[in-house]
């Protein structure tokens, strides 16, 4: 695989503030804040599941081409459920933070929602790929 397959594939935005830890309080001021890890474990979540594909696998390449017309936009949120809307040439995912949370392996918790959120994309837009999925377990 090349470098360029080890890009995540989707915008993510990180709006529960369960996923966020503070790292200064300035008192009356207020409080920063960072995501707790959920970037890294994301990136290294993907970049696992990329090495799982079968040798010579071109899945990475075919999906960003079709994606193209239909980007993927994730947003980790206070939802009860996974849920996923096309709109305006891309397609949006909600994903629970709490299914998130529920797991201790943040790096196991992103590939779930990894796969869900890909495989959704994939069948909701049409895509004409394989489920990332289908693709991981053929591997």
């Amino acid at each position: 695989m090349g470098d360029d397959d080890y890009f995540v594939p989707f915008s993510s935005a990180w709006i529960s503030d369960r996923l966020y830890r503070v790292t200064a309080d300035f008192g009356s001021m207020g409080q920063a804040v960072k995501v707790d890890g959920w970037y890294e474990a994301e990136s290294t979540a993907w970049r696992q599941l990329v090495d799982e594909l079968p040798d010579g696998s071109s899945w990475v390449d075919d999906y960003r081409a079709a994606a193209l017309e239909c980007r993927l936009t994730v947003t980790f949120n206070d939802v009860t459920r996974v849920v996923g809307r096309r709109g305006y040439g891309g397609f949006s995912v909600s994903y629970p933070a709490e299914l998130l949370l529920a797991e201790d392996d943040k790096v196991v918790a992103m590939r779930t929602a990894i796969l869900t959120v890909i495989d959704r994309h994939v069948d909701r837009c049409e895509l004409g790929v394989p489920l990332l999925s289908e693709a991981v377990r053929s591997a």
